[in-house]
């Protein structure tokens, strides 16, 4: 089997970009490759997404940068320092403590009382 005849699994996010009709199109033309959306709010299941919050709370919010090729240098060398020293990220997803911690903030409403009748 060669590696164009093998499927392609591609894990993504609900961004307007992935879930476009242009894209749409291009995955009903190319068969080849099957997509799995991660749940809308839950950028935790994305390994990008956390990527993105060690780059932003380490080197970006510190920061300053003299040029957009400064900006480039940095976060260059900041990757490498990074991945020299990088650890698996420990999975862990608990859907029944989000589950809580999201009723906690959106409380499911009482339902409504009947109104006694009028004699």
């Amino acid at each position: 089997m060669q590696q164009r005849d093998r499927d392609i699994h591609l894990v993504m996010d609900n961004g307007s970009s992935h879930t476009s009709a242009a894209t749409r199109a291009w995955l009903a033309a190319h068969p080849r490759f099957s997509v799995t959306y991660t749940p809308k709010h839950a950028s935790r299941l994305n390994i990008i997404e956390q990527w993105f919050g060690v780059l932003t709370r380490r080197l970006l919010r510190r920061g300053g940068f003299a040029s957009r090729d400064d900006l480039e240098a940095k976060i260059t060398a900041f990757t490498i320092r990074h991945n020299r020293n990088a650890r698996p990220y420990r999975w862990s997803d608990d859907a029944a403590a989000d589950h809580a911690r999201y009723l906690e903030r959106h409380p499911v409403p009482e339902p409504a009382r009947a109104l006694p009748e009028a004699a």
